[in-house]
């Protein structure tokens, strides 16, 4: 009895093929090729159209800042690498230049990333950075039994924003805020590893080096030399330089852009710290480059979204991978 009878439906024949039948083994027929359409830029992944005009608005911003792209890009050319129609793009672009969100550059009909996004951009990485902050030294203050920092420049000395310490008579409170001397302090020289002779000068040279330990730079030509080389290996150690018998490392934070941003830094006494430097230095590390990843370091745009570089899990014990050497010559900001 067939299914269709049991379930009380006529059976009914099957239509008959006129293609003759396959023979066994025989490959199914190639699928009919798609209709060609434009194709997304290379290294683009097209957004849903669902989204409509606000995914449209959000490729162009991409587009623009994308990570060593052009600084502008006219309406012909976004709509080639979008896959847009040009009208449509001008239209957008129109909008999103009322908004601030592009700039459309003088005597030209080339657009740029706008004043708008620096400021919303700027505003969240300076919050993201504190909170995460936050997090990370009373985390790493647990785990070494040492006080944990982090440092943004402040002119020329470094300002903690955030602190922690262990129960111990390592005291963390009335530490955020508080300024130290560049020249002398690891999470200090690490937040210079970011500028050429040039401009450490500009920095330091106002304020000069400031109060300082036995073994702190005594020079301009010392703290540069000094700095050039813990920027090659990626962190900085200051021993004696601020009080004698004390230590500190220090390790650049960098944001998306690859910039040092802030410095993370532990320090201790020297009889505490110096035993267990090897892993004292890999934790800072660690904790630098997890912090730098938060703020977007070591990220590209891509389709909307932003995705890490493939990578190891974690940084190197003796270099990390988020530090770079230095970059062609580049001054303060």
């Amino acid at each position: 009895m067939s299914p269709r009878a049991r379930t009380g439906a006529p059976d009914t024949p099957a239509p008959r093929s006129s293609a003759p039948p396959a023979a066994i083994g025989a490959k199914d027929p190639a699928p009919a090729a798609p209709a060609p359409s434009t194709p997304a830029p290379r290294g683009r992944r097209p957004r849903d159209e669902a989204g409509g005009p606000v995914n449209r608005a959000l490729d162009v911003l991409d587009l623009l800042g994308t990570p060593g792209g052009p600084s502008s890009l006219g309406v012909v050319e976004i709509a080639r690498q979008l896959g847009r129609d040009k009208s449509q793009v001008s239209r957008l672009l129109k909008l999103l230049a009322d908004a601030g969100y592009v700039d459309r550059e003088p005597g030209s009909l080339r657009y740029r990333i706008g004043t708008r996004l620096f400021a919303i951009g700027a505003t969240a990485v300076d919050r993201r950075l504190r909170d995460e902050a936050d997090a990370t030294v009373a985390r790493e203050a647990a785990l070494l039994g040492e006080r944990v920092d982090v440092g943004i420049r402040s002119g020329g000395s470094v300002m903690t924003i955030a602190s922690a310490a262990p129960d111990s008579e390592l005291r963390a409170a009335g530490w955020v805020g508080r300024t130290g001397p560049l020249s002398c302090t690891a999470t200090g020289r690490a937040l210079l590893f970011d500028l050429d002779t040039a401009a450490i000068a500009r920095v330091i040279v106002p304020e000069g080096l400031g109060p300082a330990g036995p073994a702190a730079p005594r020079s301009l030509d010392e703290l540069v030399s000094r700095v050039a080389d813990e920027r090659r290996r990626g962190w900085a150690l200051a021993r004696h330089e601020t009080d004698r018998g004390l230590l500190s490392l220090g390790a650049p934070v960098r944001d998306s852009s690859g910039a040092v941003v802030a410095a993370l830094g532990v320090s201790g006494p020297e009889s505490r710290v110096d035993p267990v430097l090897d892993e004292v230095r890999a934790a800072v590390l660690r904790a630098a480059y997890d912090l730098s990843r938060s703020l977007g370091a070591g990220a590209v745009s891509s389709a909307g979204r932003a995705t890490a570089r493939a990578g190891p899990p974690g940084p190197p014990h003796d270099v990390s991978p988020l530090s770079t050497p230095p970059a062609p010559e580049r001054g303060a900001s």
